[in-house]
């Protein structure tokens, strides 16, 4: 089904059509619009859902020739739906997206394999992507709010056989299945082929199997370079659960792992009208320094699953890093050059820590194009002729990789601390 609608710019009154491709689920849900005025830079958020086209102040009755968009929760837009000059008559001749998107990838069951995922994460995802945001104040209250928690886990488990929780520890345990939860429902089965799949189910592997001597001296090595449970709440679940509760914006670039595609950026040319630049390069930021934080943990874990001692690195040589603490003592660049001579790791977190993305955003040098969707990156303060471009849509799906690595993250610090307390 393919909706019509009309709004103007506040800022300008650049007038706007946009074809929506919608199934029933905007009766249920507000898909969010994201839409930057590429007259005047104005940014502006907009939702669909039963009522219609919200905000209602912004709305037209109708546009001669105006700039005219294709939308779909789901789907990428390819430069065919993306911000032309079109007639009304011209609109009418328009395809939908979803026929657009299958012609673009040769085959009209390309977006079959969408449609099926969508549904997924709409049925198993989406009605509950609030409550990691909504749990994790709650448990890092001082002390934690038990009866708080419980209240609102029996709301969402909705059995009559629930069980109270009674301690801080099984909120915590609780609060930890749903992050494995997460995890399960958004990996996407090409994912599970890739050596990013392979390494954390090996790593997984090694935390489950090892004893209680060898996870006590993985911890107390890698508790030395970091605190593990100051990252753990104040940067790993609390990134997560602000991600994961604005999930729907990210299904479009997301479509990429559906496809198979795990290389960023993707070199297609596709558009997303879910989610604003500022947003993205945000949650970027936030992940990719959570992410390097984290670094310490997972090559101590990598070495002790390797080389059975979490100081010995499985490379020798390893650039400035003889032992796991001068490894630590390596800035978030150092790390990130020093994982290049492991080639899991690399393949792992070199593609996610753009080191020169992040500058660029930490010193407000991102620069949006409206018009074409690309985000220009100037990451040397002192020389305005180093920049990277890189499409919306490609560090959105940065974004969403991101996220699956601290998913991972934080299920490896849970397990060896749930391990250690009940082995």
């Amino acid at each position: 089904m393919t909706i019509g609608e009309y709004f103007r710019c506040p800022s300008c009154g650049q007038e706007f059509a946009i074809k929506l491709q919608m199934d029933e689920t905007y009766k249920v849900f507000d898909w969010p619009i994201h839409v930057s005025c590429p007259s005047c830079g104005t940014e502006m958020d907009l939702y669909f859902n039963a009522q219609g086209l919200q905000p209602k102040e912004l709305l037209i009755k109708d546009a001669d020739r105006c700039i005219t968009m294709g939308y779909s929760a789901v789907l990428p837009l390819t430069k065919d739906l993306y911000f032309r000059n079109l007639s009304k008559n011209e609109r009418i001749m328009a395809s939908t997206p979803f026929m657009n998107f299958s012609f673009f990838n040769a085959s009209f069951d390309a977006a079959g394999p969408l449609g099926a995922w969508a549904s997924w994460l709409m049925s198993n995802l989406i009605p509950y992507r609030h409550y990691l945001a909504v749990l994790h104040p709650l448990i890092t209250h001082e002390p934690c709010n038990v009866k708080a928690v419980s209240a609102k886990l029996a709301a969402l488990s909705e059995s009559p056989d629930y069980k109270e929780l009674k301690n801080e520890e099984e909120c915590v345990d609780a609060f930890m299945d749903l992050i494995h939860a997460t995890y399960r429902n958004l990996v996407i089965r090409p994912y599970e082929g890739t050596m990013m799949k392979q390494h954390f189910n090996k790593m997984l592997g090694y935390l489950l199997k090892a004893d209680k001597n060898q996870l006590s001296i993985l911890k107390e090595k890698v508790v030395g370079v970091m605190n593990t449970h100051d990252w753990l709440w104040d940067e790993g679940t609390k990134t997560v659960a602000d991600i994961v509760g604005g999930i729907q914006k990210l299904m479009p670039a997301m479509s990429f792992a559906v496809k198979g595609v795990f290389n960023v950026p993707s070199g297609e040319e596709l558009y997303i009208m879910t989610v604003g630049y500022k947003e993205v390069d945000s949650w970027f930021a936030s992940c990719y320094e959570a992410l390097a934080h984290f670094l310490p943990f997972v090559v101590g874990l990598n070495n002790a699953y390797k080389n059975g001692d979490a100081d010995k690195f499985v490379v020798d040589g390893l650039e400035r890093a003889g032992i796991l603490e001068d490894f630590a003592k390596l800035d978030a660049s150092g790390r990130i050059n020093a994982i290049r001579q492991d080639a899991e790791l690399a393949a792992i977190y070199e593609p996610v820590l753009n080191n020169r993305i992040r500058n660029a955003i930490q010193h407000k040098g991102d620069k949006f194009n409206a018009t074409t969707q690309t985000i220009v990156y100037h990451y040397d303060t002192t020389d305005d002729s180093k920049v990277m471009e890189y499409r919306l849509i490609d560090v959105a799906y940065m974004v969403f990789l991101q996220l699956l690595h601290l998913l991972e993250a934080i299920q490896f610090v849970g397990i060896l601390e749930k391990r250690l307390r009940t082995i």
